[in-house]
């Protein structure tokens, strides 16, 4: 018989223990509420009280809720969540405002924002992304500061710009980027609440880019790794970063359902719901029956 060991756990914890980013060979999971373990895989989110049974030789890697931290769990035995990582005290995802409408984001005939909307942001040169508008060939390009002020416009032809830096973004000031496509239609008809934007603290920004150059380093798959650093992303609300991350995974034709299903997450977070439809339906399409959490 297999013994378990389980770290005690206080009973004001609830929140997320952490993610499964790496699941090579069978993994099964019981949860405190469940009676018995079932098939588990990448992407499954781990909470206080749950127990964790790779099967012999497999490779399972957990990414503690912190984004920090990687746990490799030990294969052929029972180990309980937190056994690996420590319990965070209260749920680690945020949103900067109420979920959005359902409409909002679903207006193809205006330029809504894609990014960066809803976030903080590592890179103070982002690349600045709207929504295509039928008919249009050309997009005047405004930031905005302090909600009426014009930091820096441009005008270009396509959906998407990489601001230059010309005035420096500071952390601590909230930024509004404003389209208006040469149709009449613009960004501004998009009603989502908190559309805004800042600068992660410089301190905050220290400690992200030291987790950054940490994860870098590890033996992970290319997979994995982008995994763990989108996780890390989100978790210091780079929603936009993160989100950039897994699009790339996607271009590359990822099949992992975690990825898919984290984007419809952080497209729901940021008030595109068109957007988080197309990725969470995609990631239905590609779970397996015996995939519980998928």
């Amino acid at each position: 018989m297999t013994s378990v060991q389980e770290t005690p756990v206080s009973q004001e914890t609830d929140g997320l223990v952490g993610w499964i980013i790496e699941a090579k060979g069978e993994v099964w999971l019981k949860r405190e509420q469940w009676s018995d373990y079932r098939r588990i895989t990448v992407g499954t989110k781990l909470y206080p009280g749950d127990l964790l049974q790779p099967a012999g030789g497999a490779r399972v890697l957990v990414q503690c809720a912190n984004g920090t931290t990687i746990w490799s769990v030990p294969a052929g035995v029972i180990s309980g969540a937190t056994n690996g990582c420590p319990p965070q005290a209260v749920p680690v995802f945020r949103t900067g405002g109420d979920i959005a409408p359902l409409r909002n984001g679903i207006n193809p005939l205006i330029p809504f924002i894609i990014s960066p909307r809803r976030t903080k942001l590592l890179n103070p040169l982002p690349t600045l992304r709207w929504n295509a508008v039928p008919s249009a060939i050309r997009y005047a390009v405004s930031l905005i500061v302090d909600e009426e002020d014009v930091l820096w416009e441009t005008q270009v032809e396509g959906t998407e710009v990489v601001y230059s830096g010309e005035s420096p973004l500071e952390s601590g000031v909230d930024y509004l980027l404003m389209i208006e496509a040469n149709t009449g239609a613009s960004s501004l008809e998009d009603d989502s609440p908190d559309l805004g934007f800042s600068l992660l603290d410089e301190n905050e920004a220290t400690v992200v880019r030291e987790a950054v150059e940490q994860l870098v380093k590890l033996d992970l798959a290319d997979e994995t790794k982008s995994l763990a650093l989108a996780h890390l992303y989100r978790v210091h609300d780079l929603k936009a970063e993160a989100i950039a991350i897994l699009e790339a995974l996607v271009k590359l034709g990822s099949k992992t359902v975690a990825v898919y299903r984290t984007l419809g997450e952080l497209y729901t977070e940021v008030g595109l719901n068109l957007l988080a439809q197309k990725y969470y339906l995609k990631a239905m399409e590609l779970t397996k029956s015996e995939d519980i959490e998928g």
